[in-house]
Order: C-alpha cells, then sequence, then structure tokens
C-alpha cells in the first residue's frame, strides 16, 4: 500500500515566482519590485537593505524587519535568518523579527522546534500588545495573519494535528478568515474520518479553487484510509481529472490518482499516471519516481527500476526546500535500498536500513500514520541484516581459519541486532488491526513496506497468528477473488511451509504461482520458492528444480534473502584454481551437493547454472584480477560466484550507493549539507 500525500497543504510561494498562490488563493507576496534605489547596506558582513518588495509596506515595522521579510519572500532565508537575527538584538520583543526567525528556520533550516519556538513567541508578543482579536484599523494584524498561517503550517508538519486545527479555528475566531477547508488533513490523521470527509465535502463545493483542491484530495484519502476501495479510487482521479487540463502543476494529485489504481491493482493505470506525474512540477514531498520504482520492482522489471532510481534522485534535487527532505528521507533511502537488496547488494543495503530506522521520517504529509513506517523500516532492516549474515557465513565457509570466525562473529552479531529490530516490528503488529491490514493485498494502515516483503509478517509474528489473522483478513476483504485470492493463498502457503506442513504448502504454493499474473514477479518468486522448499522437504526434486527456475528467472537474489540452499552438482571446467574452487564451493551454506541437483560449471573465468539438458539458467564471470589484490585464486573464484551468480543484471555503480544521503534533497540546513550516508555509517562504527 502506498500512503496517500496531502496536496498543497503545506505549501508556501515557490521563491521567486510570479503571480504564485499561496494556500488562501490569494496572489503571494513573493514578486519583488525593481528597486527604485540601491538599498543601504547594514555594515559589514552584513546583507544589503532591500525593503522595496510587495506586501513589505503591509508587513511593516523596521528597515531591518521588512528587508528580512523581503528576504524570505525571495526565498532567500539564509539572509533572511541573518537580518532577523540582527533585528531581534535590537528588539528582542519585535514579533515580526520573531515571525521572520521562525520563517527561515522551517523553510530554510527545516529546523521545525526553532521555528516553533520563534512562530510561538512571536503570536505571544503580538497578543500581549493587540490582544488575541486585534482591531484591524489599529493593529498590524496583516503580520499577525502570517504568524497564524505559518503556525497552521509547522504544526502539520510535525504531526501535531489537534494543534494545527486549533490554529485553522484561531485564524476565523481572530480574524474571520476562514481556511476551514485545511481542517480535512488533521481530521483525518486524527483518525476521525466522518467529519474530514464532512469538512472535505464542504471545501470542493467551494467557490475558491485552492479549497477546492484540498477538499478532493482529501477525499480521496479519507476513502482510502477507510478502506472503501472503489470510492477512494474515483475520488483520487476525480482529483487528478482536475489538473490533467494543466500543464505545470498537479504531481500530488496524479501521484495519489496512480496509488489508487495500485489499490485496485490497474497497474498499468498507475504506471502511467505517476509517468505524468514526473512531468509537472516538483511539490510537497511526492516523489512520483520513487514510487515507479517500487512499482517496477514489484513487476520483476528491474533495470526501468535502476533507472527510475536515477530519476527520484535527479528529481528531488530539483524539488527544494528542506521543510520537505525529512518528510521523505527515509523513505527515499529505502527505495534505494530495496533496488539493493533486490540487486544482491545486502553490504550496500544494510547501512541504509540501519540508519533509517533510527531516523524515521515526520509524516505530517502522509496518510500513513508513523508507526507504519517505522515498522517497515525495521522489517527492511531486518531482510537486509539478515541477508548480509547469510553473505558473511558464505565468505567464512571459504577464508583461511582467523578471517572465517571473524566473519562468522560478524554475522552472529547481525542475526542478534535483526531478532533486535524484528521485535519493533513485532510490537506493532501486535495490534490486530495493523496485522490484518498488512496481510491484505494493498491496504491502506498496513505496515509500509514493498509488497514483496509483505510474506517477512508471517515469520515475525509465527504461522499460527498469521492464519487466525488471514482468516480475519479474508472475510474483510471486498477486492474480487481472482485479485486477492493468489495473494491470500501465497500467505497461507508461507505459514504452512513454516508450520511443518509441507505437502500441503507445497501444493498451495504452486497454485498460486500458475494464477499470479505476471505484473507480480517478485510475489510470484517468493510463491516459487516456497513450493521448491515444501517439495525439497517432501523429496519432490522434478518440482524443486521447477520451482527454482521461476526464482532465478524473476528475483535470484531471494535464494539468499530466504536463506534457502541451491541443489547443485559441482563440475570443474578446466584444472587447478577451477578444482580448488570447486572445492571451496562444496562447503557453502549456499549450495546443497546433490546427485538430482543443477550443474554448476565453474571455470577460471566463469560459471554456468544448467540443467541436465545443458540449458544455461544463469551465468556469471569472474572479474580480472586487481593490481593490487592478494586473494588466492581458488577462493577469488569461489568469492566471484558467491557475489554474482544470484545477482540480477543491473549495473548499480558506487556512484549511486553514494548518492543515498541528504543531498537526495536540499538536505538538512541550507548552509550544511548532508555528507555520504556511508560515510557517517563509518564514522558510527
Amino acid at each position: 500500500m502506498v500512503a496517500v500525500l496531502g496536496a498543497l497543504l503545506l505549501c508556501h510561494a515557490a521563491p521567486g515566482a510570479a503571480s504564485a498562490q499561496t494556500e488562501s488563493g490569494e496572489a503571494s507576496e513573493a514578486t519583488t519590485a525593481p528597486a527604485k534605489e540601491p538599498p543601504a547596506s547594514t555594515g559589514k558582513g552584513m546583507p544589503a537593505l532591500d525593503t522595496d518588495c510587495r506586501g513589505a509596506e503591509d508587513f511593516g515595522g523596521s528597515d531591518l524587519e521588512r528587508a528580512a521579510y523581503c528576504e524570505l519572500m525571495m526565498g532567500r532565508y539564509v539572509s533572511a535568518r541573518t537580518l532577523a537575527d540582527k533585528a531581534l538584538v535590537q528588539n528582542p520583543d519585535s514579533f515580526r523579527a520573531h515571525f521572520a526567525m521562525g520563517y527561515a528556520q522551517h523553510l530554510g533550516e527545516a529546523n521545525l522546534p526553532k521555528a516553533l519556538y520563534h512562530l510561538e513567541r512571536a503570536e505571544q508578543l503580538f497578543v500581549a500588545r493587540y490582544g488575541r482579536i486585534p482591531d484591524k484599523d489599529r493593529s498590524p494584524w496583516r503580520p499577525y495573519l502570517r504568524v497564524l498561517l505559518e503556525l497552521v503550517y509547522v504544526h502539520g508538519e510535525m504531526d501535531h494535528h489537534e494543534a494545527k486545527i486549533e490554529y485553522v479555528d484561531a485564524l476565523r475566531e481572530r480574524l474571520n478568515v476562514d481556511y476551514q477547508a485545511r481542517k480535512s488533513w488533521p481530521l483525518l490523521k486524527l483518525k476521525r474520518f466522518e467529519e474530514a470527509r464532512l469538512v472535505a465535502e464542504r471545501a470542493v463545493k467551494s467557490e475558491d479553487e485552492w479549497d477546492q483542491a484540498v477538499g478532493y484530495t482529501a477525499l480521496c484519502a479519507v476513502e482510502s484510509e477507510m478502506r472503501n476501495r472503489k470510492a477512494a479510487y474515483e475520488a483520487c482521479k476525480a482529483a487528478a481529472q482536475r489538473v490533467l487540463r494543466r500543464t505545470a502543476d498537479g504531481a500530488v494529485e496524479l501521484s495519489n490518482a496512480a496509488a489508487a489504481a495500485e489499490e485496485v491493482f490497474e497497474l498499468d493505470e498507475a504506471e502511467r499516471l505517476y509517468l505524468e506525474a514526473t512531468r509537472r512540477n516538483p511539490e510537497g514531498s511526492v516523489n512520483p519516481w520513487g514510487r515507479l520504482v517500487r512499482l517496477y520492482l514489484r513487476q520483476g522489471r528491474l533495470s526501468e527500476a535502476l533507472s527510475a532510481w536515477r530519476q527520484m534522485r535527479a528529481y528531488r534535487a530539483r524539488r527544494g526546500g528542506a521543510h520537505m527532505d525529512q518528510q521523505d528521507q527515509s523513505e527515499a533511502e529505502l527505495v534505494g535500498a530495496s533496488v539493493l537488496l533486490v540487486a544482491g547488494r545486502p553490504e550496500d543495503a544494510e547501512p541504509i536500513t540501519r540508519r533509517t530506522v533510527n531516523r524515521p521520517d515526520r509524516q505530517g504529509t502522509s496518510s500513513a500514520a508513523s508507526d507504519q513506517n517505522e515498522a517497515g523500516a525495521a522489517v527492511m532492516d531486518r531482510v537486509a541484516k539478515l541477508t548480509l549474515a547469510r553473505a558473511l557465513e558464505e565468505e567464512a565457509a571459504i577464508a583461511p581459519l582467523g578471517e572465517s570466525l571473524e566473519l562468522r562473529w560478524r554475522a552472529l552479531e547481525l542475526r542478534f541486532e535483526a531478532w533486535e529490530v524484528g521485535r519493533r516490528a513485532v510490537e506493532v503488529l501486535a495490534d490486530p488491526e495493523r496485522l490484518m491490514s498488512t496481510l491484505r493485498p494493498e491496504c491502506p494502515g498496513s505496515i509500509e513496506m514493498p509488497n514483496w516483503l509483505d510474506a517477512e509478517v508471517i515469520g515475525l509474528v509465527g504461522p499460527g497468528v498469521a492464519q487466525a489473522a488471514l482468516q480475519r483478513a479474508r472475510a474483510d476483504e471486498t477486492l474480487p477473488e481472482d485479485l486477492a485470492g493468489p495473494v491470500f493463498d501465497a500467505f497461507v502457503a508461507e505459514a504452512l511451509w513454516l508450520d511443518g506442513d509441507t505437502a500441503e504448502a507445497e501444493a498451495k504454493a504452486r497454485s498460486v504461482v500458475e494464477r499470479l499474473p505476471p505484473s507480480e514477479a517478485l510475489g510470484r518468486a517468493r510463491a516459487a520458492a516456497v513450493a521448491a522448499a515444501a517439495a525439497w522437504a517432501e523429496g519432490d526434486h522434478p518440482v524443486v528444480l521447477q520451482m527454482l527456475r521461476v526464482v532465478l528467472a524473476q528475483d535470484p537474489a531471494l535464494i539468499r534473502r530466504m536463506g534457502l540452499r541451491l541443489p547443485v552438482r559441482f563440475m570443474a571446467s578446466g584444472e587447478g584454481a577451477a578444482i580448488e574452487a570447486v572445492e571451496l564451493l562444496s562447503g557453502s551454506p549456499l549450495f546443497e551437493e546433490v546427485d538430482w541437483g543443477f550443474t554448476l560449471a565453474v571455470g577460471e573465468a566463469q560459471a554456468r547454472l544448467t540443467t541436465d539438458d545443458g540449458t544455461v539458467i544463469t551465468e556469471m564471470f569472474v572479474p580480472p584480477r586487481g593490481e593490487k589484490e592478494t586473494v588466492p585464486e581458488p577462493r577469488r573464484i569461489a568469492r566471484a560466484v558467491h557475489q554474482r551468480l544470484l545477482a540480477p543484471d543491473l549495473d548499480i555503480t558506487q556512484a549511486d550507493v553514494r548518492s543515498l544521503d541528504g543531498s537526495l534533497g536540499t538536505g538538512g540546513k541550507a548552509s550544511d549539507r548532508v555528507r555520504s550516508i556511508l560515510d557517517e555509517v563509518k564514522e558510527e562504527e
């Protein structure tokens, strides 16, 4: 399930944009009028004072305060902060200076707690001087409006939904300004769905175009969160239809409509809508390229997923706005980690998942609750740790004794860490509703992770608990049986396998492989892996090989992720190093040497996995020896087999991996870009 995002609920005027729309639908004050004369300097090291911008006269105050306001409207937040700081030195009780500092901390530095402090102080100072309900003829009420509206935005981004509602009401009570449509999203987040729907329906009927946009998106989210799939699909499509005629905006509405299409398994339509969203201006925290990555991975379109991943990073960098980065920084990194896991790169994925578990995104702009994302990150981290542990154990099997012991110790540490982080996910799944939602296909309320990892939940909660939850989930499901049935049966098959009922598990899983469409490539591969494991336990060797061929064709890295073995007959192609490499590999936990398995022919330059009739299932090439490489040739060949035999054909470079850091967007403080995630991980270690 992909969470719905709030459309334009947190928008500010784009820096320097002429006639940009504010949340109220009025023309923004972001356009700067030409200066009549060069602005005066404020002293050494200080920016020039430019007080001649649209709205500055209404903002009022000293030259410093008005100049800070103009810098804000032009998106020059560092200069605005500098001016606001100087204004506060001159007058610590200036509500205008506190507003400017809060605004700059919000949009420029993404420091929401500090922004909230200054904005609340601005409100207190204004009220102390002019009262809560000021006389509009005798007070500077327009900057007061700015303060209250900014408090709406900041509280929303910080998940302070009750406070956001209070400030929306305060705008009407104190200044007679109606922003009631903005209450639909916090009501939704508070699960007050009927109230949210009523507010959204009134907004849709409004004559204000901005209110209409908010209302349509809120209706989309309300129906989705209430699991009214058809109603959500129609509401989200209605919101998207409003923006299709536009040439530049609508990325959020189009992405939400695509997510709703995924919920009803209209995957082709979802792809079209996401692609259309990528052509629109970046807005909010939405990144349609990231959602395309997940869709393409699900369908086994790995090359397209990699391309979309690279586009996702570029799109996020164009989006700008440090305050939006903390709404989806971890989500963006987990998208990259999912690509790395499918590509068979757990050593690169695990540092990323480890970090995201300890640094979750804010969820103010997403319909998902924080525990959904935190549990999803925990499951992904557990998978990454266990997969990396298995890779280390494989390497230990071919390493000298001292190094082997070190590798096995590290693998044990990872397994313990995986158990710990798994308990965090189990705490969330202890909620029966959360568990049942996660076991329903594409269901809002589930924990947030790729659908091809949903079956991991069964091992976490136990097969007995999972089967009981599946019975209830199936009874509540509204999707047609031809769509939902194979998904449920795949989970049942995995539960039966884990519970030791291998005969029934094999039959159920094989049925799922036959019924799942090609668009569910990774889900189909997992069902095939369960069928193979169960058939092996039943001694049904032809079925084992048949099902493993499905896995190897669609998701070869799944063998390691699930901790399975490949049944093989080893054959050395050549002499010397190849023969010794085969001897090393015969002790690897990745392989089981049996007389009925695939043939694994290992040579000095390549290795091939073939069937009895010589059909090549997969092959890999041993990279040339590096100039400074000292590893003995047999071990170098065996290591290459471990690393490359189960890796799909994806050209993931170290530059791709290094890009998974704060620089995905503007990232962190405007004046201090976040460093590479890999560098940070190394420092932590």
